[in-house]
This record gives structure tokens, C-alpha cells and sequence, in this order.
């Protein structure tokens, strides 16, 4: 979000207004742009279910603060912006507020259809709760798919989605952008297999398991680590997990790189990442949902436990083909996945895009 929000703010106006979640909280001196965050307690129960006992999820309600809605009213009034871009389905709550008290546009940026996720995830760990989330977010983001003026998803398998779910708005694919850093000289460590995500999201912890589970039986000579931020207790303890200081240099220091997912959607932007660092990646078809590659060129796809060993051992085993793997996915991320273009490119449709589909709704609202 920030290095969309950055490469918007080479040709435009931006300010963002943040929650900012106990759970997650965060400083921002690190990024050089004018945030304000608003902080709130997630876990917080009576309010959410209060506001569930209407239309909108448990899930998407606990997301709702009178403190932000507050502050995003008088930040519409001093700013006076001609788009919002709400980030995720958790903040469509907002779009009647900023409807209210602003003309600007209203656009939606989606980085999953969101209960495609706890689809997987009900039907891969049978579980009834998550079934309960996903009919009730499915119901959710369905009605809202034309609450927005435009809708922003981060990859075209998601705008499929959003159109065959009835979505009638303008849409812009906008992926997630990664800048290149150099490679540096340091060689990898040898036989040594990296998976890293936030391990507080459902579908990371499921692959991890499955690392642990499937994957380590079968690679008993292979250094294999799990690393990611906020793992919790019982996964730290049941897969060893780590917390890497430094993500980027925890991939630098692995052979291979690896996505095991088995659910979710959008992007996994630590793959675009590690592609970025030129480092071979072995992944699920899930893992690599997204990103435009060709499987065997620049990432390689296995998607039962057996394969996926094999295609590690391979690349273990041949350093030129790492390094082949590795150049390709670099070069695509290069061409693909620079901020800056697709920065230039969301401005650009929401210069033209959002009101040439307005000005022709218009015209046919008019006719006889």
C-alpha cells in the first residue's frame, strides 16, 4: 500500500489516513509520506457484534471507530480529495461517510476477493467457523461490489472474479509494485530452503504447517526455515518458526525460496520479492496466484508434496539452473512489477477511466 501510495505521490496529491490495529501496530518514520493512523483495538467484541447484528460481518465490524470516522470527516473537508481509494473490504464501512461529506470519487482497492479465502480455508480444514465467515463476507462484498465508483483489484484473476460475481463498475488492475534492490556479492548458504510471510494470516500458517507437516518428512538433509512476523505461540512452538530481523536478507542467505499456499488470493508479495532478489522460487499454483510468469521459466510449480520436493532437490542440486530461474524472475519483476508504471497507470484511469464511465452512464440514464 505505501509503495503504491509513494509512486502516486510523483503525479498527485496524497494523503493517508490509516487504522492502525493493536495487534499491528506501527510506527511510520520510515515512510516518507503525510500519514496519520488512528489507533484501535481489534479485538475488541461487544461493539463489533452490536454493529454485526446488522448487515455488516463480525469480521469486517471490528474494524469500525467513530475516532477515525471523525477524523476522516474533517480530513475530507480540509483536503477536499477528488479520489478516496479505500484499501480492503475491512474499510468499506467508511464509503458512506465519505459519500456525505465529499464529491470525490470513491474507489475500492482489493487485495483478495476476500471470501474466496475462507472458502479454502472451510473446505481444506473442514471447519464450520470459517464456513460461517465466508458466507457472511461472501454476502458482504457481493452487495458492495457496486458501492464504489470503480473497483481497484491487485491481479486479473480477481477482476474475472468480480465481474462473474456481478460487478458492474470500471475496473483497473493495479498489482503490487517492488521496487529492484541490488544482488550483492554474498553467495547462499548452502541446501537451504526459505519460507517467509506474516504468520498471523490463515493461509501462511496452513502452508507452514504443511512445510512442517509434508514438506521436512521428505527433505530430512535440507536447512528448511519458516520465518515471518507475528507468529503465534502455538505455531512458533509446533513448526519452529523464526522471526528474521531482516526480511531481505533472510531470503539473500537461501539457495531456494519457497510459496506452499494452499488458499487465499490477490498476490503474495513476498514471492514478487524474493523474484526481485533474482532467488529461484518453488511454489503451489496458489502460491504464484497473480503474478505473471511462465511456470518452469521464471518460478517453478509443483502442487502435491512429492513434486514439490523433487523441484527443491533440483535446484539444489544445479546452481545454474538457480541462477537461470533466478535471472528470469528478476527480469520479469523489472519489466512487470515497477511502482512507478503502475502508479502512472492507476492515475491515469482515474483521470479518464472512472469519468468517461461516468459521463456514459450518464448519457444513458438520460435516454428516452
Amino acid at each position: 500500500m505505501a509503495r503504491l501510495a509513494q509512486a502516486l505521490a510523483k503525479h498527485a496529491e496524497v494523503r493517508v489516513l490509516s487504522l492502525n490495529p493493536r495487534k499491528h501496530r506501527a510506527t511510520l518514520d520510515d515512510i516518507p509520506l503525510p500519514i496519520e493512523a488512528i489507533d484501535i483495538d481489534t479485538s475488541r467484541v461487544i461493539g463489533p457484534l452490536i454493529t454485526a447484528l446488522g448487515a455488516t460481518p463480525f469480521i469486517v465490524a471490528r474494524f469500525v471507530s467513530r475516532a477515525f470516522e471523525q477524523r476522516l470527516i474533517e480530513t475530507l473537508r480540509e483536503f477536499n480529495p477528488d479520489v478516496v481509494q479505500i484499501e480492503s473490504p475491512f474499510l468499506l464501512p467508511y464509503a458512506e461517510t465519505i459519500r456525505a461529506h465529499s464529491d470525490a470519487r470513491v474507489v475500492l482497492r482489493s487485495l483478495n476477493v476476500e471470501f474466496r479465502i475462507w472458502e479454502e480455508l472451510a473446505r481444506t480444514k473442514h471447519s464450520l467457523l470459517a464456513r460461517l465467515v465466508a458466507n457472511s463476507l461472501r454476502r458482504y462484498e457481493v452487495r458492495h461490489l457496486d458501492t464504489c465508483d470503480a473497483l481497484i483489484p491487485i491481479s486479473h484473476d480477481d477482476a474475472n472474479d468480480f465481474r462473474a460475481l456481478g460487478c458492474t463498475k470500471p475496473i483497473h488492475v493495479a498489482p503490487c509494485g517492488v521496487p529492484l534492490p541490488p544482488l550483492g556479492d554474498a553467495e547462499p548458504e548452502d541446501d537451504t530452503v526459505g519460507f517467509i510471510g506474516a504468520l498471523d494470516y490463515l493461509p501462511n500458517q496452513q502452508a507452514a504447517l504443511w512445510i512442517h507437516d509434508e514438506l521436512r518428512p521428505r527433505l530430512p538433509d535440507v536447512k528448511l526455515t519458516i520465518s515471518g512476523s507475528n507468529p503465534p505461540a502455538w505455531l512458533r512452538e509446533r513448526v519452529h518458526a523464526i522471526t528474521a530481523p531482516d526480511a531481505q536478507q533472510f531470503m539473500r542467505s537461501q539457495s531456494v525460496m519457497i510459496a506452499p499456499l494452499l488458499s487465499g488470493g490477490g498476490m503474495r508479495i513476498k514471492v514478487l520479492e524474493a523474484m526481485a532478489l533474482g532467488k529461484a522460487m518453488v511454489a503451489t499454483t496458489r502460491g504464484a496466484g497473480g503474478i505473471d510468469f511462465t511456470p518452469g521459466r521464471e518460478v517453478v510449480i509443483a502442487d502435491d508434496a512429492d513434486a514439490f520436493a523433487d523441484a527443491v532437490v533440483r535446484l539444489l542440486n544445479d546452481p545454474d539452473e538457480r541462477r537461470r530461474l533466478g535471472d528470469a524472475a528478476r527480469a520479469q519483476v523489472a519489466a512487470r512489477y515497477d511502482p512507478d508504471i503502475i502508479g502512472r497507470d492507476l492515475l491515469a484511469f482515474y483521470e479518464t477511466g472512472i469519468n468517461a464511465s461516468t459521463a456514459r452512464a450518464n448519457q444513458n440514464h438520460a435516454r428516452p
